[in-house]
Order: structure tokens, then C-alpha cells, then sequence
């Protein structure tokens, strides 16, 4: 019986090799790790009351210090390498020989999203040491270390996805870069605000019908911020450090629903998915404008020897 080898994309394969012999890579790893250890000894010395003692419940503020710093580097760097997936090929002119491989489009996004997504849990697994001090000074254990890394790697997959997108629908890596994070933000607050009107207008309507006896109760208002890829990634912050949650906010209010107490009980499963599933729809997107690109190229193709 003949075994199998395995088959690993083409183009992950190609970026992984060009990208392993540049010097960017443990540069980064280096500085990102520096940024981390300068963090922890901040922390540290504030914490230390003298010589000997140190305030428990200042270090307890180690752990989400440094899981919203990891957070922000990625939101900053899987743009740069995502956003010039495309568009970088196209300003060093080897787009028109990558679409004339038998590779799919769609083949072609998700070897660029694998290569940018490895490179990144590269940099958060090489920090996870340092991380793992919030678990020996306290605040958080081992099963809330690897839930964040694994958090830390969706966020990846999203955002990266998204750069992505606008590195194929953009020629300039810069504009790409720009159009990603732009889009990220708008996301953000766009779902804050859609949500924060919902809640005004139901305490508006409230008031109005009930005067100063309203007490407002949470309902499906937050459910817009599903939508926003950071939202699980907060509820699990405030679900590790306070043990409160959406979904005991919600139950706080006194709002009785099955249906809601179902959905902010498996807030952070469900919001994952949805971002998910956004994700894998901008990729379609991006491997739609390849394909745009090649049907131009062979149609350009055929108008010149038809010519000749």
C-alpha cells in the first residue's frame, strides 16, 4: 500500500522558505519579546512595596497587561505582512507568473493567510515563557495561558484575512496596509456604535413609557458586538481577572430569555464563529479579485495575438 506524502501548499511553501532567510524575522521576535520583558519588569517594580514584599494584587495586573499588548502587536503586524501579500507580488511583477501556475486563487489567499498566520503564532509562542510568569506570580493558570494563545491565533486568521483582502483589491502595499487597519476600526466602531444607539433608543423608549421607575434590562442589544472580532477576546480578559462576563451582565439585569441566556452563555464560541466565517468570506473576496486580475491578464493576452 503506497503511503501518501503530505501536501502542503505551494505558495506557503514559497513564502516560509523566502521568508525564513531574511533577518525581519528574529529581529522581531527579539524586539517583540524586549517590548514584553521591559512590560514585566515595569510591573514588577511597581508592585514591590520594599525589599522583600511585593502587592499581590498589583501583580495580578501583569496578566492582562501583557495579553492586551500582545493583542495590539498583532492587530499591528499581521497588516504588514498580510497587506502586501498581494499587492507586493504585483509591485515586484511576479503576480502575472504566480497566476500562470496551475494554483487556484483561492489556493493562492490561503497560502499567503497560512504563511503570515505561522509566522505570527511564531512570535506569540516565542513570548509564551514570559507569559507564563503571570502564572507563577499568580493571576491566571495554565488553561488560561492556552486559551489566550489560541485566542491570540484567531484574532490572527481575522485580521490577516482582512489584509489580505485589501492587499488584492489595492496595488500599493502602504495604501493595503492603511485600507486594512482603517477597516479594522471601522468594524470596531461601528459595531459599538450600532450597539450603543440600540441601547439608547430602548432607554429612551423606556423612560418615555415607564418615566423614572424604568429600570433598564439588557436584551439582544449586545449581540451586534459579536460582530466585533476583539469581543471575545475583552469577555475572556474580564471572565479570567473579574470573573464577570456579558453574559453575567446580562444576567445582572434581570432579563429572563432562554434563547439570550444561550447565546451570552456561549458568548465567546458563537462570536468566534461568526468572525470566523467573516474571515473566510473576505477571502472569497480575494481570491475573486485574482481571478479578476488572471481573466485580465488571459483576455489581454489573446486581444495582443489577435493583433499580431
Amino acid at each position: 500500500m503506497m503511503k501518501h506524502k503530505l501536501q502542503i501548499n505551494p505558495i506557503l511553501k514559497r513564502e516560509l522558505m523566502v521568508g525564513s532567510r531574511s533577518i525581519k524575522m528574529p529581529l522581531l521576535i527579539m524586539g517583540i519579546n524586549l517590548l514584553l520583558t521591559l512590560i514585566v519588569v515595569f510591573v514588577m517594580v511597581i508592585a514591590q512595596v520594599n525589599t522583600s514584599v511585593y502587592d499581590y494584587q498589583s501583580l495580578l495586573q501583569l496578566f492582562p497587561t501583557l495579553a492586551c499588548l500582545e493583542c495590539g502587536l498583532l492587530s499591528l503586524v499581521v497588516p504588514v505582512f498580510t497587506s502586501s501579500a498581494i499587492s507586493g507580488e504585483r509591485e515586484r511583477q511576479t503576480l502575472d507568473i504566480m497566476l500562470t501556475t496551475p494554483v487556484k486563487p483561492l489556493k493562492i489567499v490561503f497560502g499567503k493567510l497560512e504563511s503570515a498566520v505561522i509566522v505570527t503564532m511564531m512570535y506569540i509562542i516565542a513570548s509564551v515563557p514570559l507569559l507564563a510568569i503571570s502564572f507563577v506570580l499568580g493571576g491566571m493558570n495554565w488553561s488560561a495561558l492556552f486559551f489566550q494563545v489560541g485566542m491570540l491565533f484567531y484574532l490572527g486568521i481575522y485580521v490577516g484575512s482582512v489584509g489580505i483582502f485589501c492587499s488584492s483589491v489595492v496595488k500599493k502595499s502602504v495604501a493595503a496596509t492603511i485600507l486594512t487597519i482603517a477597516i479594522g476600526i471601522g468594524i470596531i466602531a461601528g459595531t459599538g456604535i450600532i450597539s450603543g444607539v440600540w441601547i439608547g433608543i430602548e432607554n429612551y423608549v423606556g423612560y418615555m413609557k415607564y418615566g423614572d421607575g424604568y429600570n433598564y434590562k439588557i436584551g439582544a442589544e449586545l449581540m451586534v458586538l459579536m460582530l466585533n472580532p476583539y469581543a471575545p477576546f475583552f469577555d475572556f480578559i474580564l471572565r479570567s481577572v473579574s470573573g464577570t462576563s456579558v453574559f453575567e451582565l446580562w444576567k445582572s439585569s434581570g432579563k429572563s430569555s432562554t434563547i439570550l441566556q444561550t447565546i451570552y452563555r456561549a458568548w465567546i464560541p458563537i462570536s468566534m464563529i461568526l468572525n470566523l466565517l467573516v474571515s473566510f468570506g473576505f477571502l472569497k473576496l480575494a481570491a475573486r479579485s485574482v481571478v479578476a486580475t488572471k481573466t485580465k491578464k488571459v483576455k489581454g493576452k489573446r486581444k495582443g495575438n489577435d493583433g499580431a
